[in-house]
């Protein structure tokens, strides 16, 4: 067995042969990292003299460092096949200890891809070229027909078919590599399971040492989130960097779409403290792209962080196809990232709301228990208070039925005044349970003509014969609770009314609509109210006039507040003394079921 390294400059044949396989080279630039740099021919045959003619003939004029392996028994030329793993390999058919096919078949069983192989007999034969190619030789020749033509010829025809072969294959477990992690962003629990895909099937696509994806902090130090490296070579994964000259200079250019392309850190324009910091992985050739995150909401572009290869064995070169495909993976991690992002953003919602709707619904069941217990004193308040003063009023009656004869005047005046504050006292329960109450009867939503329920309510009040109404212009139907807005109306239309200082006065009420409210106006040119008592008025048992004066309990105003409000609505009013009231209040036009 021998090796043999770079051959010297010879004969006029090796010349053809190396002008015919320099187009080879030229064809099958950027096809294959390997073939430009250094390339292994191992030849197999038992004859000295044909192993120095194939070896003249077949050499790679533009190659860096052609490596010719030589042996001259089948056993040797498997054995250095598994040692270094030639780009090609010259068989001759006819070998000491096995011949050319059976050579074929064994190396099949021992590895998977074979090596490209031109197989050399010394006479022609047309059963044994048919033999050989079906074993799977890529060419036949005839040793005595051959020369320097001839051989470059079939080296350059096989070469350019598995040049051709390796870059479509590499080309197809790209685009099956692309569409793996497009379909696994939509599937992926979490980000970890996407990162580590997208590195594990970049190196080996790439067939490089390491690959790995570097997360930026605020302040451009930055941590290694995802790494796949073969074993002899250390693991960086969880590193956390601090490289001060990429803080000084790299974030801007690479958020630019700057991409890193270094064969060998040692001959290239890194600076010193980048080429310590990658020394320490031991990486010697390097691919870099950013990351870059657009968010869409803001229109800012986020440096999120790099995806990285790198070659720790030797230098490399690296092809523009193996460039594109980390910049397309590194798209596709964007975008990963992006929905990543999404995801967490509507799981926090989801948590917020999920606390919300708990929230909610512990205090919908607590509102339902004070209803309840609401409704339990409505129960005492109309039952156990309301017998003892009806007691108290009819025994006044009674007494005054009974001895109003009998009885001075002073007297009589009395039992009527007991008669009327107990009166007074049932009013205020009444009142308060009506507050208590306002609004939480379940009303039908219907069709309700303002116009003509502005009329029912006035038509059933008691109006002094001096009193005059406006009423609206415009006639509005809208879908709302008819009773609540009729209790409403009633109350302030009746109130203009009854707290009129004369005998005769006029009463406007307009109705407008806004954006999906009616705002109605109930308006009157009575005594007015002081500006400072404004608020005051829509307090429960809230009153201007002492109910010795003015008979009254003072729930009104604020049952008809909390009924607008729980519409959705506002009130308010406008008065000054002397200068008669406006009460104005918002109502929807359309009511929620």
């Amino acid at each position: 067995m021998q090796s043999g390294g770079t051959s010297e400059s010879g004969s006029g044949l090796r010349s053809a042969a190396q002008s015919s396989y320099s187009a080879a080279c030229d064809i099958l630039a950027g096809g294959d990292s390997q073939l430009g740099s250094r390339y292994t021919i191992l030849i197999v045959d038992d004859s000295e003299a044909d192993r120095t003619a194939y070896r003249r003939f077949a050499m790679v004029a533009d190659a860096q460092s052609t490596i010719f392996l030589e042996c001259d028994c089948g056993e040797d030329g498997l054995a250095l096949c598994q040692q270094h793993l030639p780009d090609l390999i010259l068989l001759d058919y006819l070998l000491p200890d096995l011949n050319g096919v059976e050579f074929v078949q064994t190396l099949k069983e021992l590895m998977q891809p074979v090596p490209p192989v031109i197989m050399l007999t010394g006479e022609g034969n047309e059963r044994v070229a048919v033999e050989a190619m079906k074993a799977g030789a890529r060419d036949y020749l005839v040793k005595r027909d051959l020369s320097a033509q001839t051989l470059t010829q079939a080296i350059r025809r096989v070469i350019t078919q598995q040049a051709l072969q390796r870059t479509v294959s590499r080309r197809e477990r790209q685009q099956r590599l692309i569409s793996s992690i497009a379909l696994r962003i939509h599937r992926a629990e979490n980000l970890a399971e996407t990162l580590s895909t997208v590195v594990d099937g970049t190196r080996q696509l790439l067939d490089c040492d390491r690959t790995a994806v570097y997360r930026f902090n605020t302040d451009m130090s930055g941590t290694i989130l995802a790494e796949s490296v073969l074993p002899q070579w250390t693991a960086s994964i969880g590193a956390k960097i601090e490289d001060s000259c990429f803080q000084q200079n790299g974030a801007e250019n690479y958020l630019q779409g700057h991409k890193t392309v270094i064969s060998d850190i040692y001959n290239s324009s890194l600076t010193t403290c980048h080429v310590e910091m990658l020394s320490r992985f031991e990486v010697r050739a390097n691919l870099v792209v950013p990351i870059v995150v657009s968010h869409h909401e803001n229109g800012q572009r986020q440096l999120w962080g790099l995806l990285l290869a790198h070659h720790c064995r030797d230098v490399r070169n690296w092809q523009p196809d193996e460039l594109a495909l980390l910049d397309d993976l590194a798209v596709q991690l964007a975008i990963a990232i992006r929905h990543a992002e999404l995801v967490g953003q509507l799981k926090t919602r989801a948590g917020a709301l999920s606390t919300s709707n708990r929230r909610l619904s512990e205090t919908a069941k607590m509102l339902q228990e004070r209803n309840k217990e609401l409704d339990e004193f409505a129960y005492i308040a109309s039952h156990d208070l309301r017998a003892p003063l009806r007691a108290m009023a009819n025994l006044a009656s009674w007494l005054e039925e009974d001895i109003s004869d009998k009885i001075p005047p002073e007297s009589r005046e009395q039992l009527v005044l007991i008669q009327s504050r107990a009166q007074r006292l049932d009013d205020f329960i009444t009142g308060l349970l009506e507050y208590s109450r306002a609004g939480r009867k379940g009303l039908t939503v219907t069709s309700v003509n303002v116009t003509t329920l502005i009329d029912k309510i006035i038509h059933n009040l008691v109006i002094p014969d001096r009193f005059t109404f406006v009423k609206p212009s415009e006639n509005y139907t809208i879908r709302t609770q008819e009773l609540l807005l009729q209790q409403v109306l009633t109350n302030l239309i009746s109130n203009a009314i009854k707290h009129h200082d004369t005998p005769e006065g006029t009463v406007r009420i307009e109705v407008i609509s806004h954006e999906g409210l009616l705002s109605f106006s109930i308006s009157d040119d009575g005594p007015g109210i002081a500006p400072e008592y404004h608020k005051k008025i829509f307090g429960v048992f809230q009153t201007l006039t002492s109910r010795d004066v003015f008979e009254s309990t003072g729930v009104g105003l604020s049952i008809v507040k909390k009924l607008v409000e729980r519409q959705g609505g506002q009130i308010s009013v406008q008065s000054e003394l002397g200068q008669g009231s406006t009460f104005t209040f918002t109502w929807p036009e359309v009511a929620e079921s």
